[in-house]
């Protein structure tokens, strides 16, 4: 037998095998195989064990948002209780000792502060009105400048926070206070300001309503919006020409901005016949034609521009101009008759015109310099004949 037949495995595999050897081998492959499966029955029982509580953690958490149960200190004791029976410590056990209750304050906020008032003199303004548990007073840029012009004043009960309120309009350094509780967003017009930002147009007086059905009428929107309280001055209809019925949209003018605003505010009141309208602050125009009193002064007003300017464009304008300046001034002698000021003529140096030199034919007076003048060199070069010349040269052909 040569040593390429030779075959190891199938030598070796046909070697006899005490039987002992072969049942310990077949059991110890057996155990094998049972730990391998009591290894996976058990990391699967933990996988299934790790998924349920992350799901029962979720859905505790959505009921704690819904407000459904509240989390209390006697519930992590008692998970942890079980915990610890079961073997298994827990990693986070918050007790009430470590936690801190939140503080309620009652703050209010004070603008147009002067920049060189300084946070004593703040805390000092306000002692009348209780104990200033905290002060917030943003410093600012400059060297001089204590603050930028606002602060946030807290106390500890809501009726020291009134009376601070109460000294609205009161000065510090020569400056009135504004002061307005610290939750109150409101400006003046009494609009906050996710509501101006809704708004197409700055607050006025004049509301435009929009979304009306075609039907609608003056007494409909009147009686509409009366309901929203205010006192209305005049209503305003789009209407076509030749049907008179509404386009769609009309005007609502008040007396002030507050009682346009109030109007805005009454959503609820915004329906008309089943129908919900738009209701905005009006453009500048619409707030005029409201007050046609307004467009009058305006139109007189540039017409007195107008004329005026024209007055003083022409002649008779000067002389006008020149007479409301003396009676406007009057006239005033500030020398006697007989020492009257003259002021004196400035006199004015006449130039002498030079005498031309004679044209030398455009050579200079020195005999060294022979060099000609430009402009007779030009004029006496030699130039081509205008008339049409006979061809002299000789053609080529191809």
């Amino acid at each position: 037998m040569s040593d390429d037949a030779f075959d190891l495995t199938a030598v070796f595999s046909n070697v006899p095998v005490d039987e002992d050897t072969q049942l310990h081998d077949e059991k110890m492959k057996k155990k094998a195989e049972k730990r391998a499966k009591a290894d996976r029955e058990e990391k699967r029982k933990l996988a299934q064990e790790n998924r349920k509580a992350k799901k029962d953690a979720r859905e505790k958490n959505k009921k704690r948002k819904r407000g459904e149960i509240v989390s209390s200190d006697e519930e992590e004791e008692e998970e942890g209780s079980d915990n610890n029976d079961e073997g298994k410590n827990t990693k986070k056990q918050k007790s009430s000792s470590t936690k801190k209750e939140k503080v309620v304050e009652f703050g209010v906020w004070v603008g147009n502060l002067a920049f060189k008032t300084t946070r004593e003199q703040i805390i000092k303004f306000f002692s009348d009105c209780g104990t200033v548990t905290r002060l917030k007073c943003p410093s600012g840029n400059g060297k001089n400048s204590n603050n930028k012009g606002f602060a946030y004043v807290m106390f500890a009960t809501k009726e020291e926070a009134d009376k601070a309120v109460e000294k609205s309009e009161q000065k510090i350094d020569g400056r009135a206070l504004l002061i307005k509780h610290s939750d109150n967003f409101e400006r003046k017009d009494g609009l906050t300001v996710k509501e101006v930002k809704k708004q197409k147009n700055p607050p006025c007086a004049t509301l435009f309503v929009g979304n009306l059905r075609f039907d609608c009428t003056k007494e409909k929107l009147r009686e509409a919006f009366n309901e929203c309280g205010g006192d209305i001055m005049n209503v305003r209809l789009g209407t076509f020409e030749d049907s008179g019925k509404c386009k769609g949209f009309g005007y609502v003018d008040y007396e002030t901005v507050e009682d346009a605003t109030l109007a805005i505010r009454a959503t609820n009141k915004h329906i008309i016949d089943g129908q919900k309208i738009r209701v905005e602050f009006g453009s500048e125009q619409a707030y005029k034609r409201g007050r046609p009193w307004l467009q009058r002064d305006a139109a007189r007003d540039v017409a007195k521009k107008e004329a005026r300017a024209n007055r003083y464009n022409n002649n008779e304008g000067e002389q006008q101009q020149q007479q409301e300046q003396q009676e406007h001034y009057g006239q005033r002698e500030h020398y006697n008759n007989e020492q009257s000021y003259e002021k004196p003529e400035r006199e004015y140096r006449r130039r002498e015109k030079r005498e031309k030199k004679p044209f030398s034919g455009g050579t200079s007076s020195s005999s060294s310099d022979k060099r000609v003048a430009p402009g007779l060199a030009l004029s006496q070069a030699q130039r081509q004949k205008p008339t049409v010349q006979a061809f002299k040269g000789t053609k080529i052909t191809f």
